[in-house]
């Protein structure tokens, strides 16, 4: 009876490993169908720390989608000068006054759309191992890029709400480039799922409103710029327009993103100013700058991003005017 049982044991352990090991694969693609899931549906509050070129800041951050669906989101930072912005469904609705002028305050935690589809497409995914993340068993998810224009990623994420708690952003040596790390985290109920409404995110009094503005029809033509290349797999996901107080300058930015990584392209007319282009890696961040003169304007193509500066130098090199006609190549 015992060396029935002892088998039976045994063959039962057998059929349990040989599924686990079957299942082994799908479970890549069950926790990024998770993270696809969480990103517009899990609400949190936490605090996480960033680091990039060995220099810190700390950060506060509340997550929530309300009764109308919308994702609401609030960032302050905790060091340094007192920095907050509000975003609703990814779009700035409010920032503080130290920051109002500047839109890359909100680059730290970009605005994305992680499409499972498209991002498999363009990332080798794999499952490291599990650990700890402020308090919060996780599973590491390793994203290796296919191609030379994107780096690759460790994301951790939370074993109960699917919610990234760690990335680890490495260069293609596997040295550290960028950390974003939570050190408390804490899952809160959506608004529909709250006995009351208490936990509607605000914010301070200090936030000042941002109004998103349109070009004027007469302008349409002096910003109609583009670049006729993007590194294959990203995609336009906003672009913003800003007219300076004399209505003779403006800056049009663009984000693109392909679901892990981002990068911005701005342009600027300098028409009286005395700028010139230039190259510079800054942690992560690429920084490509050119200038361009067409007739009796002068403009200025910034590329700013968390991609390799060889791609970075490409985007700005294929700056040109949109009504010329030229084809887009994402070879």
């Amino acid at each position: 009876m015992q060396l029935k049982a002892l088998c039976s044991g045994a063959v039962l352990w057998v059929v349990l490993a040989s599924s686990t090991f079957a299942a082994q694969p799908d479970s890549v693609d069950q926790w990024l169908q998770r993270l696809q899931s969480a990103q517009s549906a899990q609400s949190y509050q936490g605090a996480f720390v960033y680091e990039r070129k060995g220099a810190f800041s700390s950060h506060q951050v509340w997550r929530q989608v309300n009764a109308q669906g919308q994702l609401l989101e609030r960032f302050v930072q905790l060091n340094g000068p007192a920095h907050e912005v509000m975003r609703v469904d990814g779009q700035v609705t409010c920032m503080s006054s130290a920051v109002a002028d500047d839109l890359a305050a909100t680059d730290i935690w970009p605005a994305q759309i992680f499409k499972l589809s498209h991002v498999q497409q363009w990332y080798d995914v794999q499952m490291l191992g599990e650990t700890r993340v402020a308090g919060h068993m996780t599973h590491v998810l390793l994203f290796s890029p296919r191609d030379q224009h994107r780096y690759p990623i460790e994301i951790y994420v939370d074993q109960v709400t699917a919610i990234p708690l760690k990335t680890l952003l490495l260069n293609e040596l596997g040295q550290l480039l960028e950390r974003l790390q939570f050190i408390q985290f804490q899952a809160l109920p959506n608004l529909e799922q709250a006995a009351t409404e208490q936990t509607v995110i605000a914010p301070s009094d200090d936030c000042l409103a941002v109004i998103a503005t349109k070009p004027a029809k007469t302008k349409e033509v002096d910003v109609n710029w583009d670049v006729s290349w993007i590194p294959p797999g990203f995609k336009l996901l906003k672009s913003h327009y800003r007219q300076q107080a004399d209505n003779a300058h403006y800056v049009l930015s663009q984000v693109y993103s392909d679901g892990i990584a981002h990068f911005s392209v701005f342009f600027e007319n300098i028409d009286d100013l005395v700028v010139e282009g230039g190259r510079r890696q800054l942690g992560p961040t690429a920084v490509v700058s050119r200038k361009i003169v067409r007739s009796d304007v002068n403009l200025m193509v910034t590329v700013v991003g968390e991609i390799p500066l060889g791609s970075a130098e490409r985007i700005a090199l294929s700056m040109h005017a949109a009504q010329e006609g030229q084809e887009s190549s994402n070879d």
